[in-house]
């Protein structure tokens, strides 16, 4: 099943300046291969502190593993999406 996920954060909840030792997930479609989903596609709009990826998976659990560093400090939402044919 394929996923479009949002993600939005304030500047001070960006991982790059929040100071409080999370690293940055800096390359998504590696951190996807990690734990087993599908990359489609992605990219943001960093100056905003906007992203958003198309991915794919069968096991619905695995979206909140990969989304797991960013949760609490980011909006993240998750949509089912299906493809036009």
């Amino acid at each position: 099943m394929r996923f479009h996920i949002s993600s939005h954060h304030t500047p001070n909840n960006c991982a790059v300046h929040r100071g409080d030792g999370t690293a940055p997930v800096t390359n998504w479609p590696e951190r996807c291969k990690q734990i087993g989903v599908e990359f489609v596609a992605g990219g943001g709009f960093n100056s905003s502190h906007l992203s958003f990826m198309f991915v794919e998976t069968d096991d619905v659990s695995k979206l909140q593993e990969l989304m797991s560093p960013v949760i609490g400090y980011w909006d993240v939402e998750v949509t089912p999406v299906r493809a036009y044919d």
